[in-house]
């Protein structure tokens, strides 16, 4: 019953809620998912794979971008944001969007004896990609500039938006890795992967707010985005790629190890 008054409840207001382009792209999507399972046993990646079937860990990672087309799951639109006016903070409530829509996926498969298999398919793959999604700090943004999609902006020369140039530009552009991401977990000390690991998705919001200063850095005279706020920014990229596989795996120990 929870999650149907949900899913009223995200049908209902969608009209009046801003759509955001997608999150990290294919690409990073995809490098979050081969962190995650980096960090796995094989007894949980063999569960979570039981249940994917045919459905590799990427193409889970990317299922929720690939169906925004079919309008059958117009009520999963509002779910891969939240928006937070500048300054303030996340309050709890009841919308629909990225921290509940995970939260509801997370708890419906902590009794996951009760649902069936594509059910579980269902909310693996909105957990593979929303944790994905907030960690791009646009996707917990402003709500005036629909997360940046309103901002037109020159990368390199090249007309595009801002949101764009975080989820897909400045990771395909610098040719971003799985690999490199990882080499960055080094910098962590354990208290900060054990607290990074800490299952408490409307927490794990401000992180990638506190980056907005550095997203909304470029050149405003002209909305320029040069090769100098690329590399400033490209680690932060980075981090928050290996932030998310990190949390992704913590997620999915959580369902699986219990």
């Amino acid at each position: 019953m929870k999650k149907i008054s949900f899913f009223l409840l995200a049908s209902a207001l969608i009209a009046s809620l801003p759509h955001n382009t997608f999150a990290w792209g294919k690409k990073g999507h995809g490098i979050v998912a081969e962190i995650a399972f980096s960090f796995l046993d094989n007894k949980v990646k063999d569960s979570v794979n039981k249940y994917l079937g045919a459905t590799t860990i990427e193409g889970a990672s990317t299922w929720m971008d690939e169906i925004r087309s079919d309008h059958r799951y117009d009520y999963m639109k509002p779910w891969h944001y939240v928006n937070i006016a500048k300054g303030g903070e996340y309050v709890p409530n009841k919308d629909p969007n990225v921290v509940n829509a995970l939260n509801n996926a997370i708890e419906e498969l902590a009794h996951k004896q009760n649902l069936s298999d594509s059910v579980i398919k269902t909310d693996l793959m909105i957990i593979f990609h929303l944790v994905g999604d907030m960690h791009q700090p646009l996707h917990v943004g402003y709500e005036s500039d629909k997360g940046g999609n309103d901002i037109q902006v020159k990368y390199l020369g090249r007309p595009t938006n801002l949101h764009r140039a975080w989820d897909t530009e400045i990771i395909e552009g610098e040719n971003i890795t799985t690999d490199q991401c990882l080499s960055l977990y080094k910098d962590f000390t354990k208290k900060e992967v054990a607290q990074l690991k800490e299952v408490n998705v409307a927490m794990w919001v401000k992180e990638p707010q506190a980056l907005l200063g550095d997203v909304y850095s470029f050149n405003t005279q002209d909305n320029t985005i040069d090769q100098a706020y690329i590399d400033k920014n490209k680690k932060i990229v980075e981090q928050q790629l290996l932030i998310a596989g990190i949390r992704l795996s913590a997620v999915l120990e959580q369902i699986f190890k219990s």
